[in-house]
């Protein structure tokens, strides 16, 4: 678990005259679930690329346990994101693709099994282990992908629209699912959405996006008030 602050942050996509995200400032606690609401274009994605890696800011810093990412490669980071598709390697069983990254990362055999197999029985899917993913429903390929972001043991875990191509009611049951893996490894989490009921139920917090800017940080309880708000002052 981990700290994540963001100073003064900004982004601009070459070859646009208005910046996607206007300089903001977030801090995100150990361990919480941070959710990023607001509709396509407001700057969620974007956020998370800057904290992974994937974009350089404009202008502002990354910390993360106060040791400034800024400029840090992608696998210096310890940031995980999970995205909306699976990509899930077909041809590899679910054991070997939850274990791919740690081997990448040069982790002992027996480790590797040991996460795996951990990660597995507290998420229900000890029974399909040797199984591919060609062979699995989509809730339990989308299952297999979070797994597989968590069995990294990440210092944050980033999340981006990852329920959105999943039919209603497997994006109901995913949900659910997400928040109780956070809740059960403790993970500093973000997550990006435009689903404010996905946000509600998620969330310890939630960042209100609009045109690129941060309007403002509230708890679920006050998002519809927030949200409100943001609409009259749009009209």
């Amino acid at each position: 678990m981990s700290t994540v602050s963001l100073n003064g942050l900004s982004h601009a996509y070459e070859n646009t005259v208005s910046p996607s995200v206007h300089p903001f400032n977030l801090f995100i606690d150990d361990g919480e679930f941070l959710v990023l609401y607001g509709p396509s274009g407001s700057g969620k994605s974007t956020i998370l690329r800057m904290l992974h890696g994937l974009e350089a800011p404009r202008s502002g810093t990354i910390l993360i346990d106060g040791v400034d990412v800024t400029h840090a490669a992608v696998n210096d980071r310890d940031v995980t994101l999970a995205l909306e598709s699976y990509a899930l390697y077909p041809h590899m069983s679910v054991r070997d693709n939850l274990g791919f990254a740690l081997r990448i990362d040069g982790l002992p055999a027996e480790e590797i099994a040991s996460r795996v197999e951990s990660v597995a029985e507290k998420i229900g899917l000890s029974s399909i282990l040797d199984s591919v993913p060609g062979d699995l429903s989509p809730l339990q390929r989308q299952t297999i992908a979070l797994a597989r972001a968590i069995v990294r043991e990440p210092k944050v875990l980033i999340m981006d629209e990852p329920v959105v191509n999943l039919v209603p009611e497997h994006q109901a049951d995913t949900v659910r699912l997400i928040k109780d893996l956070q809740q059960d490894f403790g993970l500093t989490t973000l997550y990006a959405t435009s689903n404010l009921e996905d946000a509600k139920i998620l969330a310890d917090r939630i960042a209100f996006l609009d045109h690129g800017r941060l309007i403002g940080v509230e708890e679920p309880e006050v998002a519809e008030a927030l949200v409100a708000s943001i609409a009259d002052t749009d009209s």
